[in-house]
């Protein structure tokens, strides 16, 4: 029977890739057909959907909005076309991999993600209009008050916490009665573009609440209030049936504005100067064609914290003795180009039970319903001192059937952890219910960076993670994860006989499982990215950051970075909030360093 239950899950996990393939392949075709979302500003320098939106509120500015991609895809947006498919929210991963997915690898350091098939990991970068916010999770998540009042102690006047809460006020529109009528309401907008919603999953979680409690966490209505310790049920970006990126739901409501330019399919491979240092143009390929489009006022970079500092390089702008080996004429010397690349390291634990509170029948709903999506789990941001008002590490908890193949398909295809892995995974949930916890280390110590590989443009940069360079980050992860495990030892969790599973890593074999010394080897081995790049031109003074408190590039002018790389350092949760609220905030820069505001 254990040779028929091991055949069973190895044939379950060589099948998933080439079936994902299969179906990504479908939805290629799909678009080819133009099955795409519509009500996008039609073709006729800037590179942010939620800039565009605000800039172009100034009607007689004109804005040109370059996006490498085109439109989103079905499988990205999840949208309903005349009923060809249906509204299915779990296929927002297929865009891993995909011609939607600038698809980038990290340089395999040797060191870290061992267990991983190609010891490296994929960083899944959306290309498409609206960026990663096309190919993220969708969760909605704002952070901590500490994150931004640390920024602005690093020399960054005007983004403290109370300076930033306005603008993801601004943003919002949130669809849910009981926050909004509760405590935390006033933190919280109802008239932005960006629709945030709670999914239903009626009471397939409530139970894990019990266990949390006992394990004398606080369960919360709102995480993105003034308090974010505790467990709640996550919020999403998504609402009306429709993921809500940045380009439905800040460019399809001004498609319509004549000051407003979309340029798909527009790649761009670098920012000119003049002689006075002044960014006057850009080089971009469009349909094979090199162009050169010049700006009046502005060019901004919003390519994201992979893309942002590569082109900041390639453009002359970056380390002189990089720029050199790469033969680059250098612009302006700003040796953090491309540093303190900081990411959410994240271990994914699984966890069996003897009985699983959610059916079968259940799973396959959350796959066809939108108000389910993408699978019922609870968030947590948890510290081992329990008296923390900032929290050390997240929790994402996500709660399988009994027969599930999800978390087999996540540890294959999203992850790329090694088949043994997915095989032992697989093996376990044939027969008990499975969680499946991601345990993410918030503010790591360690950075990677990201450097060019060539002067070629098309030629993706190298990115170097860092994981676990600071051996403080090993043991604090493993520290973390020993402290959410306790959860397992409450009397909630002890009646379904729920337990760590031994994944047989191989590279941990000589350490006794559920110890400090093992959990600091998976992690090493297992951990992979929460697709949480940012940081790689931070802002903060000259000598320090990249660019400056108004977003400006140091050592030139009429050029400015708005997007995650921006941040100073990472935040403790999601980053597509904070990402959207430094564009909006940015906006009104802009507008004010020109006497509008």
């Amino acid at each position: 029977m254990d040779f028929i239950g091991n055949f069973t899950a190895s044939v379950k996990v060589m099948s998933l890739k080439p079936f994902t393939e299969l179906l990504q392949a479908v939805f290629a075709v799909l678009a080819t057909l133009n099955l795409k979302m519509g009500g996008y500003p039609e073709q006729n320098v800037l590179k942010s959907c939620v800039l565009a939106n605000r800039l172009s509120e100034i009607s007689n500015w004109t804005v040109l909005l370059l996006e490498a991609g085109e439109d989103p895809s079905i499988e990205s947006t999840h949208y309903k076309y005349h009923h060809i498919i249906p509204q299915i929210p779990g296929l927002f991963p297929f865009v891993d991999y995909s011609y939607e997915d600038w698809n980038y690898r990290t340089v395999n350091d040797d060191y870290s993600c061992q267990a991983h098939t190609e010891k490296n990991i994929h960083l899944t970068r959306g290309k498409m209009v609206g960026g990663c916010s096309g190919s993220n999770y969708m969760y909605y998540v704002r952070g901590n008050r500490h994150d931004y009042d640390s920024w602005e102690e690093m020399g960054n006047k005007g983004w403290g916490y109370d300076f930033v809460l306005p603008y993801f006020i601004n943003s919002e529109r949130l669809e849910d009665t009981a926050i909004l009528t509760g405590t935390t309401g006033s933190f919280h907008g109802t008239k932005g573009y960006l629709g945030v919603t709670k999914p239903d999953w009626g009471d397939r979680v409530d139970d894990y609440f019990t266990a949390f409690k006992q394990n004398e966490r606080k369960v919360l209505l709102d995480q993105n209030g003034p308090e974010q310790m505790g467990y709640a049920l996550p919020t999403f970006t998504v609402a009306d049936n429709v993921r809500q990126s940045t380009g439905y739901a800040f460019l399809r409501p001004i498609k319509n504005r004549k000051n407003l330019f979309l340029s798909r399919k527009s790649f761009v491979r670098k920012v000119l100067f003049n002689d006075a240092k002044e960014a006057e143009a850009v080089e971009v390929m469009q349909n094979g064609k090199k162009l050169i489009i010049k700006a009046r006022q502005e060019i901004i970079l919003s390519a994201g914290a992979i893309n942002s500092p590569q082109l900041l390089m390639l453009s002359g702008i970056g380390p002189k003795e990089h720029l050199t080996e790469m033969a680059i004429p250098v612009i302006s010397e700003s040796p953090n180009v491309g540093k303190n690349l900081q990411d959410h390291a994240t271990v994914p634990l699984i966890i069996t039970e003897s009985k699983s509170k959610v059916t079968v029948v259940q799973n396959v709903e959350t796959f066809t319903n939108l108000n389910e999506m993408p699978a019922p789990c609870l968030m947590g941001f948890a510290a081992v001192n329990k008296t923390q008002t900032t929290p050390d590490y997240q929790v994402k908890f996500f709660v399988f059937p009994v027969g599930t193949i999800i978390p087999v398909w996540i540890c294959n295809f999203v992850f790329g952890l090694a088949d043994s892995i997915c095989v032992s995974m697989a093996k376990a949930a044939q027969k008990k219910g499975v969680i499946l916890a991601l345990v993410v280390l918030l503010y790591p110590k360690s950075t990677g960076k990201v450097v060019l590989k060539s002067k070629n443009p098309e030629e993706p940069p190298l990115i170097y993670t860092g994981y676990y360079s600071q051996d403080e980050d090993l043991e604090n992860h493993a520290k973390y994860i020993e402290d959410f495990v306790t959860v397992l030892d409450t009397e909630h969790m002890k009646k379904t006989h729920a337990q760590p599973l031994n994944l047989n890593i191989k590279q941990c074999k000589h350490h006794k499982f559920n110890t400090r010394k093992y959990w600091k080897c998976f992690a090493l081995n297992v951990a992979t990215t929460l697709w949480h790049p940012v940081a790689t031109c931070a802002m903060g003074p000259e000598g320090v950051g990249v660019i400056d408190y108004k977003l400006r590039v140091h050592g030139v002018k009429k050029l400015r970075v708005i997007d995650a790389s921006s941040m100073p350092k990472i935040v403790g949760g999601n980053t597509n909030a904070p990402t959207i609220m430094i564009a909006d905030k940015g906006a009104d820069i802009i507008k004010a360093d020109h006497g509008l505001i």
